[in-house]
């Protein structure tokens, strides 16, 4: 009678595993891209456009700015020069035009480097986005789940780099961003 039971069991045991669902396949796990962004804002041929750009500016602001330096510089040789020469209050007011100059100068120089950053500051918002398009496409094409800059890994393969494949991306997309300053 025991012995009857436990087949009966042993039976039914073997007959649910026949029919129970199998077991859930193991999640694969995610593929993983690295990219290294600063490599690319150095590297790709729209971010050295954009340095050749901003190089240009700075030249013709440093000249400009020279000449402005030279003009004040003749303007108070001429000041020191007519001191003796003109009655205090003459010379007080040739003084006073001076130090507006002075003062204009630099609220000049101030703008100018303000719009001279706000322009970098554009260029490289829209360098970043283009950036951020081609390792969408790179990751999309190679099926990553999860793509990440060098700055934040501390240790990898150096097959999970994806560096190349979107500078390659990026460099194709687009080769100049246009530098504006106001």
């Amino acid at each position: 009678m025991i012995h009857r039971a436990f087949l009966t069991a042993v039976a039914a045991l073997f007959a649910l595993t026949l029919f129970a669902p199998a077991p859930a396949k193991a999640a694969d796990a995610p593929t993983i891209g690295i990219v290294d962004v600063e490599y690319i804002l150095a590297q790709s041929k729209a971010a050295q456009s954009l340095q050749k750009q901003i190089q240009a500016k700075k030249e013709a602001f440093q000249k400009e700015f020279s000449a402005k330096e030279k003009e004040l510089k003749t303007t108070e040789n001429s000041l020191l020069a007519e001191q003796g020469k003109v009655t205090a209050e003459e010379f007080a007011k040739k003084r006073k035009a001076y130090e507006e100059k002075i003062i204009e100068t630099q609220k000049l120089f101030k703008k100018r480097r303000g719009a001279l950053d706000d322009g970098l500051a554009n260029a490289m918002k829209e360098l970043r986005k283009n950036i951020v398009e081609a390792t969408t496409a790179v990751a999309s094409e190679k099926k990553y789940d999860i793509v990440v800059t060098r700055e934040s890994v501390l240790i990898a393969e150096k097959n999970l780099d994806i560096t190349p494949e979107v500078l390659k991306a990026l460099d194709a997309k687009i080769t100049d961003i246009k530098l504006t300053v106001q």
